[in-house]
């Protein structure tokens, strides 16, 4: 197999491998509370509004506008639901709310606390201790629960106890009248007496209800999981079946992924999307592995072009030489003599008139008798000048070796 081939394998099988890891990691839960619809994190509310998407008989529906607004949007009754961490609620949203019950409407307040406005218009007062715990090993090591009542027998329901892990009842309330004519359904603490703690109260208003509940963690995605936790969440929420629920998420605590929220954000909060933006960037590195290199065709190995002077100069020496054209070889060599002189001494030998000059020097860098060089070079101008003369193979090749000595000793 070609190594090229072994790195295509290999990558593919790491990341076979990557992806089984991936899918056998324990799942890492977030147990900050979000109530969010979109949120499936256990303390999310994903779960718990589907639920009531397909169950609510006159229709459920999930929003971002303030009690304030809701108020002014319609006069009609409605059911609207609250479910909050903490709701430091100002005098105009209590106005708002005391509005809407009065006009018919069912207003539900689920929240570790209201705010004191909104407690003295209730006539409760706030206890507990905190919300900060660790339910994650509560449940995985301890599994106490603690229980409380529902002890009205109005719509239908027989008193009944619930039991609930301790982390998820952070805060009661009690009650500072003893006159109960306005409370019609408290949900009791087991050891309480039905004037005082409590976790749930609905209170009539007008033409409609107030319900407050300190449970906000039993209308999530893990307190809906519960057989219990289920059981007193609806029961609670079918106070409103007759109406139109509305649930309005602007009470609920802002995410960092809500405020900064990006395409790539929800891509990666969406499983599907997520798989498919790791495929896709796993492609985009193997093509630019494998296609990011420089493509051309296979050069073939060529031969250096071979030098055939010597072939050509033996050639032409062969043919003069078998066509008798003695003089003419002798002629030709004496050029290229002259030339080479020209080329790396600078003497011009064929220029008589600075024979004074090229002669003597040419007898000294070579060292040869200058009388035996003037000889040479006298009779070579005379050949060339005689047209006609002709010159025997002896002749020929005297002169030839000559030029040969003088060109070898410069």
């Amino acid at each position: 197999m070609k190594p090229n081939r072994w790195f295509v394998v290999s990558i593919v099988v790491f990341l076979v491998l990557l992806f089984i890891l991936e899918m056998q990691l324990p799942k890492n839960f977030s147990w900050t509370p979000t109530f969010r619809h979109t949120d499936k994190q256990p303390f999310g509310s994903c779960l718990f509004d589907s639920l009531l998407s397909s169950t609510m008989p006159k229709g459920y529906t999930v929003t971002d506008s303030s009690l304030y607004q809701l108020a002014k949007d319609s006069l009609q009754p409605r059911g609207i639901l609250v479910v909050a961490d903490e709701m430091n609620l100002i005098p105009a949203e209590v106005n708002a709310i005391f509005s809407m019950a009065n006009n018919g409407s069912h207003v539900m307040l689920v929240a570790h606390g209201v705010g004191d406005f909104m407690c003295n218009r209730l006539g409760i007062r706030m206890w507990g201790y905190g919300n900060s715990f660790d339910l994650q090993n509560f449940v995985k090591y301890n599994k106490e629960r603690e229980s409380f009542e529902w002890v009205s027998e109005e719509n239908g329901y027989k008193p009944r106890r619930f039991m609930v892990f301790k982390p998820l009842i952070t805060r009661k309330f009690n009650f500072e009248t003893d006159s109960l004519d306005n409370v019609i359904r408290p949900c009791l603490d087991q050891q309480a007496t039905l004037r005082h703690d409590a976790v749930s109260a609905t209170f009539r208003q007008g033409k409609g209800y107030i319900t407050f509940c300190s449970l906000p963690l039993l209308f999530t995605n893990y307190g809906i999981v519960d057989q219990d936790n289920a059981t007193f969440s609806l029961r609670l929420l079918t106070l409103m079946k007759d109406l139109p629920v509305v649930r309005t998420e602007a009470y609920c605590p802002q995410t960092s992924d809500e405020v900064q929220q990006s395409p790539l954000r929800y891509a990666i909060s969406q499983p599907p999307l997520r798989w498919a933006l790791y495929t896709l960037m796993v492609g985009a590195l193997l093509f630019l592995i494998f296609e990011g290199r420089r493509r051309q065709r296979v050069i073939p190995i060529e031969k250096a072009p071979e030098n055939h002077s010597l072939e050509f100069i033996h050639l032409v020496g062969s043919l003069y030489y078998h066509s008798r054209e003695r003089r003419s070889l002798v002629v030709r060599k004496w050029t290229y003599f002259a030339e080479e002189l020209r080329r790396n001494i600078h003497l011009d030998v064929a220029d008589a008139s600075e024979d004074d000059v090229t002669l003597p020097t040419l007898a000294r860098l070579t060292t040869i008798d200058e009388q035996e060089i003037r000889t040479l070079v006298l009779q070579l101008r005379q050949l060339v000048a005689a047209e006609e003369t002709e010159i025997s193979k002896k002749q020929m090749k005297q002169y030839i070796d000559q030029m040969n000595w003088i060109i070898k000793n410069i």
